[in-house]
């Protein structure tokens, strides 16, 4: 009975203060339908997104940082498991996105489908090699 209490205690202590520092959960959608309807003008992909990677079945999850830098996107990509990489470069062509990423390796490219909203994208990496892993972005609201 004293190990009980004790482990009902120690969860409650243990909770207690990460509930204080809990942010709204952000819905990692991992599929991409159909867009509806093409998006209006040039997309603003400005913003923080949730990047999901299935690395060969292993979940691998990180943090799309995508601001302005002379006139173009540029950016970071902070896996969680490894360090962040530079965007290289960022384009969107109708509901087409290709992001190239520097890596120690080489770079590592990003084709990927941009949802009507502007606000998820659906493709797949190119790995060294030509390894491809599907991969999902999507923009955290603003």
């Amino acid at each position: 009975m004293r190990q009980r209490l004790f482990a009902c205690a120690l969860m409650f202590v243990t909770a207690v203060p990460a509930a204080g520092l809990a942010q709204d959960a952000t819905v990692l959608k991992t599929t991409c339908g159909p867009s509806a309807a093409a998006p209006t003008g040039e997309p603003d992909l400005t913003g923080l997104w949730d990047v999901y990677m299935d690395v060969g079945g292993i979940p691998s999850f990180g943090l799309l940082t995508v601001g302005w830098l002379d006139g173009r996107y540029a950016g970071t990509l902070t896996p969680v498991r490894t360090a962040p990489v530079v965007v290289r470069s960022l384009t969107v062509s109708g509901q087409t996105v290709r992001m190239v990423v520097g890596s120690r390796e080489g770079d590592v490219t990003y084709n990927a489908a941009l949802s009507a909203a502007a606000d998820r994208m659906c493709g797949a990496v190119t790995y060294h090699g030509g390894l491809l892993h599907p991969m999902v972005a999507q923009r955290r609201r603003r």
